[in-house]
């Protein structure tokens, strides 16, 4: 029998994506050592607890010794530190992964650090939950979600391989897009939806509260996320956040055109086309499922 693919697997922090990851790797293979790296005790003896890692640390420096893969998994703004901490102490063929729901900002950090052309290779799962913490982690969170990975001109090609053989060992589809192109895609379908999610819910007064029901919820469960871990998120794409923000407002004004002179007709093309490829889309995720 072959050796697993990855022999250590370091995961910096370890709340759901981080948890996730852990979890995938050892339901993978589980003669994959993974280590979690994170600020608290009480965190990491909850990520041991739940099997999602098999050993732990503080230290980000002693987390990385000897590790194959690093994936970071905190908020974006401790990336640097960690990034820091670990650049002395990463082994010669490791490489640097993340679940960062940004890469353009991240790129460039990481780039600054470890050097243009060095062991980072950004990558985002399109998975994930309004609900923080290890104990919601899943095994199988990545299982047919598009993991984008985004090298630049100077991320060695045997790198971005690495990374995509990683998100395809836990179920995930990988897709390449550059930094910036991930980020104008991802502004339209997913921070955008969260900003219109949380829209919605501010729209509503509290007289209509016990008229709400399950269309509601679902419409507006991502507005259920982290407060602050959004605000990082818009702010750190925010340039592509806006532009999503100013397509979504012309299409809003269309309808309200639609709307003002009563064109019936024209008001089922708009939402006929909207069921069209949400329907298509929806189809195309059930088929990778099978």
């Amino acid at each position: 029998m072959s050796g697993p693919a990855f022999n250590k697997i370091t995961v910096v922090g370890v709340g759901l994506l981080g948890g996730s990851v852990g979890l995938a790797v050892k339901a993978a293979d589980e003669r994959t050592r993974v280590v979690g790296v994170g600020r608290r005790e009480s965190s990491l003896g909850r990520a041991l607890a739940s099997g999602a890692v098999d050993e732990t640390t503080l230290e980000t420096a002693a987390g990385v010794a000897g590790a194959d893969l690093v994936v970071l998994a905190t908020p974006l703004g401790a990336y640097e530190d960690h990034l820091l901490a670990m650049k002395d102490a990463l082994p010669r063929r490791a490489v640097v992964t993340d679940v960062g729901s940004t890469k353009g900002l991240v790129v460039r950090v990481a780039e600054s650090v470890l050097g243009r052309g060095g062991p980072f290779v950004g990558s985002h799962p399109m998975a994930g939950g309004e609900n923080r913490g290890v104990e919601f982690a899943r095994a199988d969170l990545f299982l047919n979600a598009p993991c984008i990975v985004t090298p630049t001109p100077h991320t060695p090609p045997g790198h971005v391989r690495k990374v995509e053989r990683f998100w395809k060992m836990l179920g995930g589809v990988a897709i390449r897009l550059s930094p910036s192109a991930h980020d104008r895609a991802v502004a339209k379908v997913s921070h955008l939806p969260h900003v219109l999610a949380a829209l919605i819910v501010a729209l509503q007064g509290r007289s209509g509260q016990g008229l709400i029901g399950s269309g509601f919820l679902d419409t507006t469960r991502v507005a259920s996320g982290n407060a602050a871990m959004w605000r990082e998120i818009l702010m750190t794409n925010r340039k592509a956040v806006l532009a999503a923000v100013d397509a979504a407002d012309e299409q809003l004004m269309r309808l309200r055109d639609l709307l003002e002179v009563g064109d019936g007709p024209g008001i089922e093309r708009f939402l006929a086309q909207a069921k069209r490829r949400r329907d298509e889309w929806a189809a195309s995720r059930l088929r990778r499922a099978e």
